[in-house]
């Protein structure tokens, strides 16, 4: 899967700016590089991981741009191959007039992501931490940054492969007992070999425990918030996200569609969405909207019920309320909403009166508490990706046969255990498929 091609592209984002970092990598970087690099110094004799002043020139001895460039000499790279980096002025034409320029002297244009597909390969990295750099590009939040950070440091993939190797080690010793039957040892008994498999499960189900709070630290709590027409919904979205982001008038089914809305709160990614007001109509379009709401709800990580403290209280209103976890009564400044108490009995209630922006940092805190609920510290190793949780559930599985199993023979618990090991060393990538790499790296920026 290693080729001897020597890639490059652009890594910073299109467009203009004060600088733009073109990347190269691989066997002939360095004889490219001496072929458009003009200094004082010879290429040759540059010291590694330092920073050099030059220009880059064309075939003609055209200057391109004055530039500063990176040498970087293998194994101690990114990708362990040799690596030139080049710092040029940020512009669209001087990026490409140089990207352009590396590829007529034999390089070619990296796919996306790679610069990290190489550095995994060539074992610098493990999967787990190969994706912790999407992840950590993709950070929107200080939580989300800190748990990519923690999992690019290879956290994640130590104890995965600490737990590979106690598998292995309990393959070792029933390989030994299935070789050299007479060989007795309390190591291979049954007994023990199902109590040091229960401390194992007991391991990958404390790495799972907090998964449902690690996917909210990588994609963000789903919020939708919902309700009659005119009850504040929209309103509450503006005012949560501290800007107008819908449109906000006292005509009933004004919000047709869901509009998203991406917050920070206390370090979590929130995404909070504005959905079409649920009543019975004939207008098409509004039943659409409707439709979308419901579907909205059923797929939410939780579901907000804003509803007017001074309306008339409806059976649709009351099916509604029966239904809601959270409820929002708003506009308490036109009434109290006394007339709702016998219906909001075991509910989280926030009351609030949203244009005078009464209880929106009680609803900040909500969101926050109802994150943080499952007491996770971003310091523990948290499980967010999902193709790890699938794998670990596996993994699980097969270690929870192995403990029902009444069987008196150890080698037919060889199969269960080499399933085990199978599921978790594609987490880390020691037996993970081509296909399974590819989807993995084709979601990367070309230049990562």
């Amino acid at each position: 899967m290693i080729t001897d091609t020597t890639i490059a592209a652009i890594s910073t984002p299109p467009g203009r700016g004060g600088i733009a970092i073109i990347r190269m990598s691989g066997k002939k970087a360095f004889s490219i590089a001496k072929k458009v690099f003009l200094c004082k110094t010879s290429f040759d004799n540059l010291s590694s991981h330092s920073i050099t002043y030059g220009k880059i020139i064309d075939k003609n001895k055209n200057i391109i741009d004055q530039v500063m460039l990176v040498k970087l000499v293998a194994p101690k790279t990114y990708t362990k191959e040799d690596m030139v980096e080049i710092q040029c002025h940020g512009g669209n034409e001087v990026t490409k007039k140089i990207l352009m320029l590396l590829f007529l002297h034999g390089a070619v244009l990296a796919q996306p992501g790679q610069f990290t597909k190489r550095a995994f390969l060539q074992g610098r990295i493990d999967l787990s931490q190969a994706e912790a750099v999407m992840d950590l590009i993709n950070a929107e939040t200080s939580k989300s940054e800190k748990a990519a950070i923690l999992q690019l440091e290879g956290r994640t993939g130590k104890r995965i492969k600490e737990i590979r190797q106690e598998i292995l080690d309990i393959l070792s010793h029933i390989s030994v007992s299935i070789d050299y039957p007479e060989y007795e040892d309390d190591a291979i008994s049954i007994e023990k070999t199902k109590e040091t498999t229960t401390k194992i499960i007991k391991k990958l189900k404390k790495l799972i425990e907090n998964y449902e709070t690690g996917i909210i630290i990588r994609e963000g709590l789903t919020v939708v918030i919902y309700g009659p027409p005119n009850a504040g919904k929209s309103t509450f979205v503006n005012k949560v996200a501290g800007q107008e982001k819908a449109i906000v008038t006292h005509i009933p089914g004004t919000t047709r569609d869901i509009i998203e809305v991406h917050l920070n709160i206390g370090g979590y990614p929130v995404n909070l969405y504005d959905t079409a007001g649920i009543r019975k109509t004939d207008d098409l379009i509004e039943k659409i909207g409707i439709e979308k709401t419901i579907s909205a709800i059923k797929n939410s990580s939780l579901s907000i019920l804003v509803i007017d403290s001074s309306e008339v209280i409806t059976p649709e209103l009351i099916k509604l309320i029966k239904k809601a976890e959270v409820v929002v009564l708003n506009k308490i400044d036109l009434s109290n909403g006394e007339k709702y108490h016998k219906y909001l009995k075991g509910k989280k209630v926030i009351r609030t009166s949203l244009l005078n922006n009464k209880g929106i940092e009680e609803i900040e805190q909500f969101l926050l508490s109802y994150i943080e609920t499952g007491g996770i510290e971003i310091d523990d190793i948290v499980i967010t990706n999902q193709r790890h949780k699938q794998l670990i559930d596996y993994a699980l599985a097969s270690l929870i046969k192995i403990i029902k199993n009444k069987e008196q023979f150890l080698d037919l618990y060889a199969i269960d255990f080499n399933e085990a090991l199978e599921a978790l060393s594609q987490i880390t990538g020691e037996s993970a498929s081509e296909d399974v790499i590819a989807n993995i790296f084709k979601n990367f920026c070309v230049g990562k």
